[in-house]
């Protein structure tokens, strides 16, 4: 028909299916194989990094200091120190008792698993679009009596599209803070409080700039006004009794926002019951923010700051 043989042409095709089967096989043992044995904080870190943080803007909570992913993350260690649940089955009960928006990927089952597929499935009709084109081109006198090639390639475009979407439905994950390289974006919200987290005990000038340029954007960012409003009061501890006084009234009035927007926010009674105590001398008010702190389950190096505090309030008041 075109010159070729057809016994050239059939080990044409024969080499074509070899290279797709073998590059489908590499990828399936490269994203399915052992790593390891995981502890239960391993666990517990690779969920709440799958799950959205319900009351915060793009973050996971993995990441997050709002109570609602304080909450979140006790549930999962809770379900993981019981060892009933695996960890798609913990995804699916946080996902069912908050909704499915709370899910930073799609499932990949239903009709989310589309989001994964239908990418991968077009650019494969694509490029058997293109190959059937070129094909054509190459070869114009190709008897098109004979459906059998059409056939194949589009079962073979259909094999590598579903099987592709599978695959990354299955291994797919969040793209963390700091990983711009994996997706994320260098200036969002999450990433500019993970560097502000990271900076706050090394470069307090640096964290506290962070923190300004996310309430530039989300200036009801609880967490931004709550660490900044803690930053500026440590800072202002070397100066003289004036700007101490100064950074006094801004940090409680800062806490007291950071508390209507989120009443129950733990760092903030924490940070609050801290600051009037050690600057304000108010050892009564002290121990109601305290109290109230420990109830709402502080991050773990707040909660043994605020208790040993606590004890002096107590004997302050005796």
């Amino acid at each position: 028909m075109n010159g070729t043989p057809p016994q050239h042409r059939r080990r044409q095709r024969a080499a074509w299916v070899a290279i797709i089967v073998s590059a489908l096989a590499l990828l399936l043992f490269g994203t399915v194989r052992d790593t390891g044995p995981l502890t239960q904080q391993d666990r517990i870190d690779s969920v709440t990094k799958r799950i959205a943080c319900p009351t915060c803007d793009g973050e996971s909570v993995y990441v997050s200091r709002a109570s609602a992913a304080e909450s979140i993350r006790a549930e999962v260690a809770r379900q993981v120190g019981d060892g009933v649940r695996t960890d798609d089955e913990i995804v699916a009960y946080v996902a069912e008792r908050f909704g499915g928006q709370v899910l930073l990927v799609p499932r990949a089952t239903g009709l989310d698993a589309l989001v994964w597929i239908l990418p991968p499935l077009v650019t494969a009709a694509l490029l058997g679009a293109l190959w059937l084109a070129f094909r054509r081109w190459r070869a114009p006198s190709v008897a098109t009596t004979t459906r059998r090639p059409l056939i194949v390639a589009l079962a073979l475009v259909v094999v590598v599209g579903v099987g592709g979407g599978v695959l990354v439905a299955r291994q797919s994950g969040q793209r963390l803070p700091l990983q711009t390289l994996t997706g994320g974006i260098e200036d969002s919200t999450a990433s500019l409080l993970a560097q502000a987290r990271l900076a706050s005990g090394t470069d307090v000038a640096s964290a506290i700039e962070l923190y300004d340029r996310v309430l530039v954007t989300d200036p009801d960012n609880v967490e931004a006004i709550t660490y900044r409003a803690w930053l500026v009061m440590l800072s202002a501890r070397q100066f003289d009794e004036d700007l101490q006084r100064q950074a006094y009234g801004a940090s409680v009035a800062a806490f007291g926002r950071a508390l209507e927007l989120e009443p129950s926010y733990a760092d903030a009674l924490c940070f609050l019951g801290i600051v009037v105590f050690r600057d304000g001398g108010d050892a009564e008010s002290s121990r109601e923010f305290l109290t109230r702190c420990l109830a709402g389950a502080p991050p773990a190096e707040v909660k043994g700051l605020v208790e040993s505090l606590l004890v002096e309030v107590e004997a302050a008041l005796d």
